[in-house]
């Protein structure tokens, strides 16, 4: 009889130590399906926080007055804008400054990693635009020769370096006695 008894509690052990592995290994498979659901969710909302801060820095370029009067005056070649007035003409070098520095942002984004190049491109035209007109060129002249003789780094310093990585300045630019751009500020 006694026999019996340990035979039964052993199948009863058994058993139960099986019931409780499956119950285990269950569970974990029901753990990693909802790890596996929750990251895909968080992805999916990143995403769309991701398109949403986008939609933001682009609607900003379109909406925000101040950007988009000066974004105008990059893209038009007979706007004259930079001249000996310009440092002491209040609203148009707020405008202006207020413009470039928010495409440096743009661009501080780029260099950062913070946005791929396929995002970049939705800001390109406009931050080429900028850099293309000449009149940014003579004002980003006359800075960076005043921030280099006085050993700071230039204003709009990404926008600057994204200009010089693609080859928009040519050799006079760094050439602080150029005859080609107007000496304002140094």
């Amino acid at each position: 009889m006694l026999e019996l008894l340990k035979a039964i509690w052993g199948v009863i052990l058994w058993l139960w130590l099986f019931i409780l592995d499956h119950v285990a290994f269950c569970s974990l498979i029901v753990a990693i399906i909802g790890a596996v659901f929750a990251y895909a969710q968080w992805k999916k909302s990143m995403q769309i926080k991701r398109a949403e801060y986008l939609y933001e820095l682009l609607e900003k370029i379109r909406t925000d007055e101040d950007i988009r009067e000066a974004n105008y005056l990059f893209q038009y070649e007979d706007n004259l804008w930079y001249d000996e007035k310009f440092h002491n003409s209040g609203n148009l070098e707020r405008k202006v400054d207020k413009t470039l520095n928010f495409f440096s942002y743009i661009c501080y984004l780029a260099y950062g990693d913070l946005i791929t190049d396929e995002e970049f491109c939705l800001f390109d035209f406009d931050i080429k635009s900028a850099l293309n007109d000449i009149q940014t060129k003579n004002y980003l002249f006359n800075l960076y020769h005043f921030s280099n003789k006085s050993g700071r780094v230039i204003p709009f310093y990404y926008l600057y370096q994204y200009g010089q990585d693609n080859n928009m300045f040519d050799e006079d630019f760094y050439n602080e006695n150029s005859k080609k751009y107007p000496h304002y500020i140094f």
